[in-house]
């Protein structure tokens, strides 16, 4: 296994020879290496038959304290090689890039929101609190936010700095908005869109989210793994006739999980159809139209039976998941035709 030899992925002649004289001494052979900040650096640099290892299905010993590189190599090849870990799903160079879209939007609305939060703060600190019509952010607080004259120069400052970054974190997403709309026009992505969109709460960003966190749709037997995968399934603690459930798991992928959780709050509501999921609609197949109809009036009577029992957000967690068995479905028919 080639887990046992050392190599530094920022020396791909040094990994070309390693790899060269494994050949030599054993032949063909398959490798695998513990998913890390490096990506797919590694996979792509080794040129052979890899696996990417989930870190959450290494086994460690309670009580370990010993790591060396060589050591946790070993362990690794060991349990690869009895088939105890579970493979990542690689993704290629197009599905990585428009992640990396969609995540520099995300990284952009976080900023932008923490901003927004920072100036808040920063005027009823001293004494500044906006008192009408609309609420904040609106076109009427931006006029009465301009036009606060603070006391102090450096206090002056520091708020046109923020107003000025904020200004720039806009016009940000909105150019990133434009170029994941542009990359979603790929034939790699548009079918998978379109159905996507075809559901309440899923708009395009979303849409684009979710097929770039997930990928390949096809590599899930069932809603379940697909649910397991995204950490929305309840954690369990069973002995014996006693089965105690708790909170989701959170394992997975958490950004398509925020995304799944986000759109659930749209099912909260009475179903009813849109004008702009009409619109969406007008591009989506008879069948995808029934499921997504189906999705609402099933959510909202499950949204109506829990409420009064369960908290909210734990109500809209339990819809999600249940939301990514009408997508699993949806997407089916699609994955066989691209198989």
């Amino acid at each position: 296994m080639c887990e046992e030899r050392e190599f530094s992925t920022k020396r791909p002649k040094n990994l070309s020879r390693l790899v060269s004289s494994l050949r030599s001494s054993y032949g063909d052979f398959r490798c695998c290496y513990e998913a890390s900040f490096s990506g797919t650096a590694v996979y792509d640099a080794l040129g052979v038959d890899c696996a990417i290892i989930a870190p959450g299905s290494i086994p460690r010993r309670q009580g370990d304290r010993i790591k060396t590189d060589r050591r946790d190599a070993r362990k690794l090849a060991e349990y690869f090689a009895a088939g105890l870990l579970t493979e990542c799903f690689v993704p290629d160079a197009e599905l990585i890039a428009a992640r990396g879209l969609i995540r520099s939007r995300t990284s952009q609305v976080t900023n932008l929101h923490r901003s927004k939060m920072h100036v808040l703060h920063f005027l009823h600190a001293r004494g500044h609190t906006y008192h009408g019509d609309g609420g904040y952010w609106t076109n009427k607080f931006m006029v009465w936010i301009n036009t606060i004259q603070l006391d102090q120069p450096n206090d002056e400052h520091v708020l046109r700095g923020e107003l000025a970054d904020m200004t720039y974190t806009k016009a940000r997403i909105q150019d990133l908005e434009q170029q994941i709309q542009i990359a979603s026009a790929s034939p790699r992505f548009q079918e998978h869109i379109q159905i996507l969109q075809g559901f309440r709460g899923i708009g395009l960003i979303t849409a684009m989210q979710l097929v770039c966190e997930i990928g390949d749709f096809r590599r899930f037997e069932s809603p379940t793994a697909l649910m397991a995968y995204l950490g929305l399934i309840p954690s369990q603690r069973s002995s014996g006739n006693t089965i105690r459930t708790g909170a989701i798991t959170k394992t997975g992928n958490k950004h398509a999980r925020k995304a799944l959780v986000s759109a659930a709050w749209k099912y909260i509501h009475y179903p009813r159809i849109s004008v702009s999921l009409a619109q969406r609609h007008q591009h989506c197949s008879a069948e995808t139209i029934a499921i997504s109809q189906r999705a609402q009036k099933r959510l909202f009577r499950r949204y109506k039976d829990l409420t009064g029992r369960k908290p909210p957000k734990v109500v809209v967690v339990a819809l999600a998941r249940e939301l990514v068995g009408f997508l699993w479905e949806a997407l089916q028919p699609l994955s066989v035709q691209t198989a």
